[in-house]
C-alpha cells in the first residue's frame, strides 16, 4: 500500500519510526470512500457529493468531514513472506519488442504481509452510532470495503482483503 519509491514497484510500506508494515489513514479513508461511491451512488462522485451524509463523513471542497480515519497497525508481530512476480515478456513492456516464446521470465521477489490482524480506528466528535450512509454505520462500511473491495495494490490477484 503506497510503498516507498523502488525501481521494482514492489516495495512494502513501513512506518518511518517503528519500521513495521502499516496502512496509512489516507488509504483507509480512500478505500471506504471509493467503496461507498460504488455501492451507493453508482460510481458517480458528483452524486455522492450532493448527499449530505456523505459530505458530513468525508467532507468536500466547501466543508470539513466530521470523521477522522487513523493509520492501521498490526496487533501482533507481522508475518512477512516472500512472493514473486514472474513477467514473461519483459522486453515487450520495457522496449516494445514483440513478445515471443524465446523470452525468458525474470522473477521479481517482493515481501508480503500474511495472516496478520490490523487494528483500524475511526474517530468522530459525534458518536459513531449516528454516522451513517443509507442503513450502514461507517464502521460497517469499513468492514465491507476491506472484505469486498480490498485495500492496496494487487487486489485483483487476492492481496489486501481482510476477513
Amino acid at each position: 500500500i503506497g510503498g516507498e519509491a523502488s525501481i521494482y514497484a514492489t516495495s512494502l510500506r513501513l512506518h518511518h519510526i517503528y519500521g513495521i508494515p502499516y496502512i496509512p489513514a489516507s488509504a483507509v479513508k480512500g478505500v471506504v470512500r471509493s467503496y461507498i461511491i460504488g455501492e451507493t451512488f453508482g460510481n458517480d462522485e458528483d452524486k455522492a457529493l450532493q448527499d449530505e451524509s456523505f459530505r458530513d463523513i468525508f467532507g468536500s471542497t466547501d466543508q470539513e468531514g466530521k470523521v477522522t480515519f487513523f493509520d492501521a497497525f498490526p496487533t501482533k508481530t507481522p508475518t512477512l513472506k516472500v512472493d514473486i512476480m514472474n513477467p514473461h515478456y519483459g522486453h515487450y513492456y520495457s522496449d516494445g519488442k514483440a513478445p515471443t516464446d524465446t523470452n525468458n521470465p525474470v522473477p521479481i521477489n517482493f515481501l508480503t504481509v500474511e495472516n496478520t490482524p490490523f487494528k483500524f480506528v475511526i474517530g468522530s466528535k459525534e458518536t459513531l452510532e449516528t454516522v451513517k450512509i443509507g442503513n450502514n454505520k461507517i464502521i460497517k462500511w469499513l468492514e465491507e470495503a476491506l472484505q469486498n473491495h480490498g485495500i492496496g495494490a494487487k487486489t485483483a490477484v487476492g492481496y489486501g482483503y481482510f476477513y
